[in-house]
């Protein structure tokens, strides 16, 4: 099935992620509750990027820590390559037909249970979720809660079918079957594999974290016990590890620590008999660590590999609140799979995974303890594909063709693009210049028009370059064309240089962001670019600004370039308070945790099923504070929120500028 297909297909069933939602409103619920008993959080998170930052990809403190593990009593293997892992697994398990496994992305990663079923072993998943997923044959959903998108009547009639006798939907029922039978195969099997969450260098230590038990019985088979991990996992010391387990609890499951935390420094051993060491007492005498390299260490770019698998990404993406699992790489979901994929230079498997499905929100960077810019991954590896035509969108390529025709992505000719400034007498060369921008020239002229009436009622006479202005880029750079992006953007300063302008602003986030992306531009030109929000929030201005009546309650929408890209939070809101009595009511994601509005990067062009679903999720937001008027400063935004509500809106979408025209006007 093609990706469009997929997305289509997964946006008309999203009905069937309500129990991943409901189980992510859980996780948010429980951290907001044991909030208070990890008040050093701030402090553990500079802590562990500060350690992936200097670890991953740190040649000698990999090898410091094989040899630590082999000086313990470890076999290590290091496997470069995905299939050389998957050979050292089958051999370690040679002799043996049934195999118990607890949770690891890394084995997700592999198809490691699929590939021993095709060689006769039989893997059985000993977490329950896992468990599920293994039997329903569908992805997890979630690293600490794999089947938390499946239904307790879903999971009854897999059991049911599977036991061939009925089960009820009673999660006690459930568990019970379950955890019976998981038993039974535990007894039986002498070969575990386990995942790591974390090794240490300096004391040689497997790091093993889980709710259930299952990790700990599956490390204390009675023959060996194979753990497969990958060389990101390793960190300086034991400390940075708990700091790692601590971290990945409270942020994967709002719990301050799992049931069990295992540290594992060799072999089961005793040594009460004359002081002889005697291997295997009540554990595996042989304990073997895979490392699964496959790019990591030779990676240019170890960003994605900081990921301490917490999930709080998902979280917090609008993409995969819609599309869930069908956004990501094989274990390793959402976003930062599909970044960590083409990293490790399998460019295939991140299209695969949704490379073009991401609006480039940036919400995941602000949640994730490691604080991996997904976002600028993703656009370079847009950029790799698009230089070779590797997966590459034909929507993209028309726009791409646009901006380099027309210097709009809208395929529109350049002369239209100036038409909204007829008779108002605007001069090509001012010291302030207003750039409206591809957006707001074409698809939203009364904005533009309204923003000079704007400037001129607070003492502005700006200036407009009219039909020679170009487009900022800022489309361009998102899709992955960086060079277009760069060309254009100077081109634009060599327009404000002639112009003669100190000081640009702009109607538009997207604008305001490309233009400030580049910092050597207006350093060079001693240029300001400023968003309208910026200018007008000062207080002599917005001493000026008398309420205007609005269909209230209002709540504002954050723009994700002018918030998160450029901090500008408080000043829109400033603006709003002097407009709106009692200001804007905060939906439950606001400012720095706001939610897209679905139309970034590409997406409503080449996927606006997703756009629209997205944007749908944003309006239902706004809905559930009682608002009954949106209010944004961002024309993409505007139009993504008015466009998913069809003929008949339930909530009004404004633009910032209109309700301080409205004001000045009336003032």
């Amino acid at each position: 099935m093609s990706i469009k297909k997929r997305v289509q297909v997964a946006v008309r069933d999203a009905s069937s992620l309500d129990g991943m939602r409901s189980s992510f409103r859980t996780i948010r619920q429980r951290q907001a509750e044991n909030a208070h008993r990890v008040p050093d959080l701030k402090e553990r998170q500079e802590r562990l990027r500060r350690v992936k930052e200097s670890s991953v990809g740190d040649l000698e403190l990999f090898g410091q820590a094989v040899a630590a593990l082999r000086e313990n009593g470890f076999r290590v293997v290091l496997a470069k390559t995905r299939d050389a892992a998957l050979k050292a697994v089958r051999e370690e398990v040679r002799g043996h037909d049934l195999v118990v496994k607890s949770k690891s992305n890394v084995t997700k990663e592999l198809h490691l249970a699929e590939h021993l079923d095709a060689e006769g072993v039989l893997v059985v998943e000993t977490d329950l979720g896992d468990r599920i997923i293994q039997l329903a044959r569908r992805p997890a959903a979630h690293p600490t809660g794999p089947a938390c998108h499946m239904t307790r009547r879903e999971i009854a009639d897999l059991f049911s079918a599977h036991f061939g006798r009925d089960i009820s939907e009673d999660p006690v029922e459930l568990t019970s079957v379950m955890r019976d039978e998981i038993a039974r195969y535990m007894s039986e099997a002498k070969v575990g594999i386990t995942g790591a969450n974390a090794v240490t260098a300096s004391e040689g230590a497997v790091v093993i974290v889980h709710n259930e038990g299952n990790a700990a019985k599956c490390a204390m088979t009675q023959d060996k016990h194979i753990v497969v991990t990958t060389p990101d996992k390793i960190v300086p010391t034991i400390e940075d590890a708990l700091n790692v387990v601590k971290l990945q609890t409270y942020l994967s499951t709002g719990k301050v620590l799992s049931s069990y935390i295992n540290v594992i420094t060799g072999p089961s051993y005793t040594a009460d008999i004359e002081k002889k060491v005697y291997k295997g007492m009540h554990g595996p005498k042989d304990v073997v660590v895979v490392f699964v390299d496959d790019g990591r260490l030779a990676s240019a770019d170890k960003e994605a590999q900081f990921c301490i698998g917490c999930g709080m990404c998902l979280l917090e993406c609008p993409v995969y609140n819609v599309v869930g699992p069908e956004f990501g790489y094989s274990g390793h979901m959402g976003g930062q799979g599909v970044y960590l994929a083409g990293s490790l230079g399998r460019l295939d498997e991140s299209l695969e995974g949704g490379l073009y499905m991401c609006t480039e929100c940036g919400a995941c960077t602000e949640v994730c303890p490691s604080r991996i810019d997904t976002k600028s991954g993703v656009r370079s590896l847009r950029g790799s594909s698009r230089d070779s035509r590797a997966g590459a969108m034909g929507e993209h390529d028309e726009v791409v063709a646009s901006i380099r025709n027309y210097d709009n992505p809208w395929k529109v000719p350049r002369a239209q693009k100036s038409k909204w400034s007829a008779g108002l007498g605007l001069k090509t060369k001012a010291d302030v210049l207003y750039f409206p921008g591809c957006s707001t020239s074409l698809l939203s002229r009364d904005t533009a028009v309204k923003m000079v009436e704007i400037l001129r009622a607070v003492g502005i006479e700006p200036g407009y370059m009219g039909r020679s202005e170009k487009c900022c880029g800022s489309i361009a750079r998102k899709i992955g064309e960086e060079g277009l992006a760069r060309a254009k953007a100077e081109q634009c300063f060599a327009d404000f240089e002639k112009a003669g302008a100190k000081t640009v602003i702009t109607s538009c986030p997207g604008c305001a962001s490309a233009l400030n992306h580049y910092a050597d531009l207006p350093e060079k030109d001693n240029v300001r670019v400023l968003h309208m929000s910026q200018f007008l929030a000062d207080e002599s201005v917005r001493g000026r600004m008398k309420k205007v009546m609005v269909k209230g309650p209002v709540t504002y929408h954050d723009p994700c370039d002018l918030g998160r890209v450029m901090g500008v939070y408080d000043e829109p809101r400033r603006i709003l308070s002097s407009l709106v009595e009692g200001g804007a009511i905060e939906m439950e994601r606001s400012g720095a945790h706001g939610a897209c509005c679905g139309s970034g990067a590409g997406v409503r062009s080449a996927f606006p099923e997703l756009a629209d679903a997205i944007s749908e999720d944003r309006v239902a937001m706004a809905e559930a504070v009682g608002a009954r008027t949106i209010v944004t400063s961002c024309p993409w935004c505007v139009q993504s929120l008015k466009g998913c509500q069809g003929d008949d809106p339930t909530v009004d979408v404004v633009d910032l500028v209109e309700l301080v025209h409205r004001s000045l006007k009336e003032s």
